[in-house]
């Protein structure tokens, strides 16, 4: 015999009610859970890069320590990703752009994925313009792919023009 079938009758509106609630709860859960350990991450990115920037300033060591260190630690944690040369050196620049400004990583900039923070770091010229497309980026949640298309055209000169290029573009990510 089924839940909905017993002799007690179930308002099946109030339990569906009820049940979306919970749902509501657990998605909400899920994504401030998954907000947290991105910022935790980069928060951990952000004293990397603040290591290798001290050492190399104190210790006169060159760009081969990134290359010895990632080594190092895919050695001693190999189930965890993010520590190749390339990403760990990204680690370096990343710290060294914001750190011209900010003592600890920027709210904005801590909200938004590491995979976006590389794009912004590696495309933009300069503090401001990483930090208005960290910003777009969190307001607008743009994928990497959109937001490497908002880089491209120049969005930070033209943002009046990209509104309708942006909703066509979202319009077509969501076919795919």
């Amino acid at each position: 015999m089924s839940f909905f079938m017993n002799k007690g009758g179930i308002n099946l509106s109030e339990y569906y009610e009820w049940i979306n609630k919970i749902k509501a709860k657990i998605h909400s859960t899920r994504t401030r859970i998954a907000l947290s350990a991105n910022s935790e991450l980069l928060n951990l990115y952000w004293e990397i890069g603040r290591e290798i920037v001290e050492k190399q300033r104190k210790s006169g060591w060159g760009s081969k320590i990134i290359e010895q260190m990632s080594i190092d630690l895919k050695h001693e944690f190999p189930d965890i990703k993010g520590f190749s040369k390339r990403n760990i050196y990204a680690m370096r620049q990343w710290y060294l752009l914001y750190s011209q400004k900010f003592k600890i990583v920027p709210q904005i900039v801590a909200q938004i994925p590491w995979g976006q923070n590389r794009l912004i770091i590696s495309k933009t010229k300069d503090i401001e313009e990483a930090l208005f497309y960290a910003q777009e980026t969190f307001k607008n949640s743009w994928s990497r792919e959109l937001l490497e298309i908002q880089i491209e055209k120049k969005l930070i000169t033209h943002p009046l023009e990209f509104y309708y290029v942006e909703k066509k573009i979202k319009l077509k990510l969501n076919m795919l």
